[in-house]
């Protein structure tokens, strides 16, 4: 599970929106599979869902944070 979070992460690391559809496309996952760990990251307030056009993208505050650990 923690593997398929960082994938996720990753791909979301840009700042951009992302068609949720799309990322489980391009990350070769299920849709169920990304979906419920993108509510799980949303419960903690890591990612923003927009629900309504089914977009995600990661929180800035969190998106600064991720980029301090690779320095």
């Amino acid at each position: 599970m923690v593997f398929k979070i960082a994938m996720i992460l990753d791909a979301l690391s840009d700042g951009r929106w992302h068609n949720i559809a799309g990322l489980a496309k391009k990350l070769k996952l299920a849709g169920h599979e990304v979906e419920e760990r993108l509510e799980l990251l949303n419960k903690f307030e890591l990612v923003k869902i927009d629900g309504e056009d089914r977009e995600v993208k990661i929180n800035k505050d969190f998106q600064k944070l991720s980029e301090l650990s690779t320095i």
